[in-house]
């Protein structure tokens, strides 16, 4: 994956370099990253789990997990609680999609919503109120639950779909995507903030720790890639360039890293770039990264590895199994011959 070598946006007193990517991940259908309030864990939803991993990609544990959809896990600030979407029934009623709450470690699992389709959560900084997107009162528009007496109110109230909200760090309003554009708006104002408007999809925005950027997934190139920009929705720079797809971007609390889901090695996994501040007098040209020799990844291949990653038992079983009927062949064969 090719990635910006230099993106020349101000960023305090320099310039952002991006100069490192990881893949954290390496099953299929990985999604939805969240960082721990201090930076040294990522939850995500996996394989109708939550699970969570290390920075660096190690020791990924299951926390939770159900036979049915489970989704869009967040930490709270205090790190000691997960909010995410499942997928619910009750007796004689459809199916829909509700809010719970567990311990970090998977226990203690609690039920917040009803009936009408509740998921996408997002804790306010001081952990006193979570912004959700409800299909209550017709479509999916963006609520603000307490989380003592969990009471909620509707924010938003258009004749389409809100996604992705997220708060501000300080706590004062909601960032989001609506209609393929990027809008912030206070919970208790009337009218939002439009920061793009450019017939391109602009999606899954997330504000950096001090509030000043903004990173969000568009498809403005053909393809959706990482894209940053200043909180007022100028100095729009590219922070990934590759054909596949960069998704549900997430700054981790110090700012160094943004971590998201890429298909790049052919399911969508979780990946993490690093970026880090330069000193400089005057803004650079643009510059970027020398492009690798793409490798075609054969799908077939990629199969093998999702299954042996998933299930070694049965993988390991399959080879053996395989390679006793292409032995016997070559024996058969053989013995025919020198009859």
């Amino acid at each position: 994956m090719a990635v910006a070598a230099l993106v020349p946006l101000a960023y305090g007193a320099g310039d952002i370099i991006v100069d490192e990517e990881l893949q954290l991940t390496r099953g299929s259908n990985c999604n939805h990253p969240s960082w721990s309030p201090d930076g040294r864990k990522l939850v995500y939803a996996y394989d109708q789990g939550i699970w969570m991993i290390n920075p660096d990609g190690s020791g990924a544990t299951k926390l939770y997990s159900t036979l049915s959809w489970i989704g869009e896990p967040v930490f709270d600030p205090s790190g000691t609680k997960i909010y995410y979407a499942t997928e619910s029934k009750t007796t004689y009623s459809a199916r829909y999609v509700s809010l719970h709450v567990m311990n970090a470690d998977g226990s203690d699992n609690v039920k917040l919503t009803g009936t009408s389709d509740c998921r996408d959560p997002s804790v306010s900084p001081d952990g006193r109120s979570i912004a959700y997107l409800s299909k209550l009162a017709g479509n999916y528009d963006i609520w603000v639950m307490d989380v003592n007496t969990r009471k909620s109110v509707q924010v938003t109230d258009s004749k389409g779909d809100e996604s992705s909200p997220s708060w501000s760090p300080d706590g004062t309003r909601l960032i989001y995507s609506f209609a393929g554009d990027i809008y912030t708006q206070e919970p208790d104002a009337a009218k939002a903030v439009r920061l793009t408007d450019d017939g391109f999809n602009n999606i899954e925005p997330s504000y950096s720790p001090d509030g000043d950027m903004i990173v969000f997934s568009s498809d403005r190139d053909g393809s959706y890639d990482l894209w940053i920009m200043h909180a007022d929705g100028t100095h729009m720079k590219k922070l990934t360039m590759d054909r596949s797809s960069e998704r549900a971007p997430v700054w981790s609390p110090d700012g160094n890293w943004i971590a998201y889901i890429s298909n790049s090695a052919g399911e969508f996994n979780m990946w993490a770039l690093r970026m880090r501040m330069e000193s400089t007098d005057q803004v650079s040209t643009v510059t970027y990264a020398p492009e690798e020799k793409e490798v075609e990844v054969n799908p077939y291949v990629h199969s093998v590895r999702s299954f042996a990653m998933n299930d070694p038992k049965k993988f390991i079983i399959s080879v053996l199994l395989i390679s006793f009927v292409v032995v016997s062949g070559i024996v058969y064969s053989f013995l025919r011959k020198i009859r």
